[in-house]
């Protein structure tokens, strides 16, 4: 339950400027640049589509936002909890990301992600010793950062993975990360 409640609130932030009207924000004065930079950190629960339940880790990113609604996005992911056995799936990649609009003290945003995942596993009968393997991967995500104050923003975002390239189908881990982030 508290699944789907996680699920309704990053999907009500990320479609919240649908079904707002837009505003005119007034344009910047004073000095200062155009890129902002956020590092940040957050608590992901994944289902990885290797295991049937839910595993848990922790992941990193920074943002660099070039334009008002335009920036890049790194971020890293190891996710290895809750499982029996040397189950884990590690992640890094980066790309764009597009802020969708100010909404009050919410930043609704989008994004793709390119990278590459490693994946540590139980060895087939077939070949005992065959427990890693790393994987190009591609990723679209979504969520909200929200203000707290003038640096610090709390973000809830969810993900969707695709790793073509595992046998036989591919896997498609997704999941959720909720963190907080430090603008400079």
């Amino acid at each position: 339950m508290k699944i789907r409640r996680l699920v309704f609130l990053v999907m009500l932030f990320t479609l919240s400027p649908v079904i707002t009207q837009a505003q005119v924000a007034p344009a910047t004065t004073g000095g200062g640049g155009n890129f902002k930079l956020a590092l940040g950190a957050g608590f992901s629960p994944f289902k990885t589509d290797y295991l049937p339940q839910w595993m848990y880790g922790v992941s990193a990113y920074w943002d660099l936002d070039f334009r008002r609604w335009l920036g890049v996005e790194v971020e890293g992911r190891t996710v290895q909890w809750n499982t029996i056995g040397n189950i884990r799936e590690d992640t890094i990649g980066g790309g764009p990301r597009v802020r969708i609009a100010h909404i009050g003290r919410f930043v609704p945003y989008a994004k793709v992600i390119t990278g590459i995942g490693s994946i540590d596993f139980k060895a087939p009968p077939s070949a005992p010793h065959y427990t890693h393997d790393t994987f190009f991967y591609w990723a679209i995500g979504g969520g909200s950062d929200y203000r707290l104050t003038q640096h610090v923003y709390l973000r809830g975002e969810y993900q969707y993975q695709w790793w073509d390239e595992w046998p036989p189908r591919g896997l498609n881990p997704r999941g959720f990360t909720i963190g907080a982030n430090y603008r400079f």
